[in-house]
C-alpha cells in the first residue's frame, strides 16, 4: 500500500477570508429568507391530494397549527374558558388567513 499525505497551508483550510465572513444579523436574515423560500414552494404531496396547488406554508397551517389549536380549545372548554377563547381565536384567525390567501388578498 502506498501512503498519501495531505498538506494544508497554515490558516487556509481553517478559517475563511475576512471578506467572506458574515455578521450574525446577515446570517439570521439569510436563514429567514431561506426558510420563507422553502415554505412558499409547492408541496407536491398535498397538491396531489387536494388537486390544486398547495404551498408548504398552507400545508403546515392546515396539518399542524390548526388541529393543535382546535384540540387545545376542545380540551380546555370546561377547565380554562380563557384558554378556550384564545385557542378558538387562533383557529378562526388561521381560517381567515387561509381564505384570504386563497382569494389572493394582501397579508
Amino acid at each position: 500500500m502506498q501512503q498519501t499525505s495531505i498538506n494544508f497551508e497554515q490558516g487556509y483550510a481553517l478559517s475563511p477570508s475576512a471578506s467572506s465572513r458574515k455578521t450574525l444579523k446577515e446570517r439570521i436574515q439569510s436563514a429567514k429568507s431561506s426558510v420563507n423560500k422553502w415554505l412558499d414552494t409547492k408541496s407536491e404531496f398535498y397538491s396531489r391530494i387536494a388537486e390544486f396547488e398547495v404551498t408548504r406554508r398552507v400545508a403546515f397551517r392546515i396539518g399542524i397549527v390548526l388541529p393543535i389549536a382546535m384540540v387545545v380549545a376542545a380540551a380546555c372548554v370546561e377547565q380554562a374558558p380563557l384558554v378556550t377563547v384564545a385557542a378558538m381565536a387562533v383557529s378562526g384567525w388561521l381560517v381567515y388567513r387561509l381564505n384570504q390567501d386563497e382569494k389572493g388578498g394582501e397579508r
